[in-house]
């Protein structure tokens, strides 16, 4: 079985170099890692190509569009994705694969953990989201976060993979997808560690996630809500 990484990236030169470090640390090795790289103005690109990983260059687009651009690129027989500013744990893919190996299963995901960042962002998402996490595998939109789940690649491409004008909930999006060819799995000991950066909006971030939910789980699209961009460095 191959294994694709597939990381979007847009001036993350302070960040992906951890995340790339940490693909490095893994007993179970990627046979490929592939940036997606939205035309950064920084030393995102030199960066990616220094620690060996596959560039790929595209216009500054949707997250949709760019996870899709990995996705039609990526060789393997399954593609994990993940962000550039997260580490992923020493078994991140070997538990993937052992979880993706049955014919019946299309999915797998696990959750997040912040490490720094704004106190009420850092333990919302710390201790409320995990049990949301859980039981969204029984939903019929499971909670799949971006920077934690892995699909086989032909059950993608089958579904039509993301939906390439959505600015956000991409990722729960396919994996709604891929839940009616086959099963999803969760697996609550693969959680991986993100900035908390997201948290520096304050107050306002909670009442634009629920915003951007209610859009997507009333119209059933998102291409019209999306996050603002923020790259203050965190340490991680």
């Amino acid at each position: 079985m191959r294994l694709s990484v597939v990381i979007p990236a847009y001036n993350e030169e302070s960040y992906l170099p951890d995340t790339l470090a940490s693909l490095g640390r893994m007993t179970r090795k990627p046979d490929e890692v592939i940036i997606v790289d939205g035309s950064s103005t920084d030393r995102t690109p030199q960066i990616a190509q220094r620690a060996g990983a596959k560039l790929l260059r595209i216009p500054k687009t949707t997250i949709g569009e760019a996870r899709q651009r990995g996705l039609l690129h990526a060789s393997g027989d399954v593609v994990a994705t993940t962000d550039a500013d997260t580490i992923v744990p020493p078994l991140w893919l070997a538990r993937i694969e052992e979880s993706i190996a049955p014919a019946h299963v299309v999915a797998v995901y696990s959750g997040y953990r912040v490490c720094d960042g704004w106190f009420p962002y850092r333990f919302a998402v710390n201790v409320i989201h995990p049990p949301f996490f859980s039981l969204s595998r029984f939903w019929t939109h499971p909670i799949a976060p971006g920077q934690n789940t892995a699909y086989k690649r032909d059950a993608a491409m089958r579904v039509g993979g993301y939906p390439v004008e959505f600015q956000s909930a991409e990722d729960i999006e396919i994996v709604h997808r891929l839940k009616k060819v086959g099963t999803v799995v969760y697996r609550k000991d693969n959680y991986v560690t993100s900035s908390g950066r997201r948290g520096d909006e304050g107050i306002r971030l909670f009442f634009r996630m629920a915003k951007g939910l209610w859009l997507y789980y009333t119209t059933g699209s998102a291409a019209t809500f999306s996050f603002p961009p923020i790259r203050i460095r965190h340490r991680l």
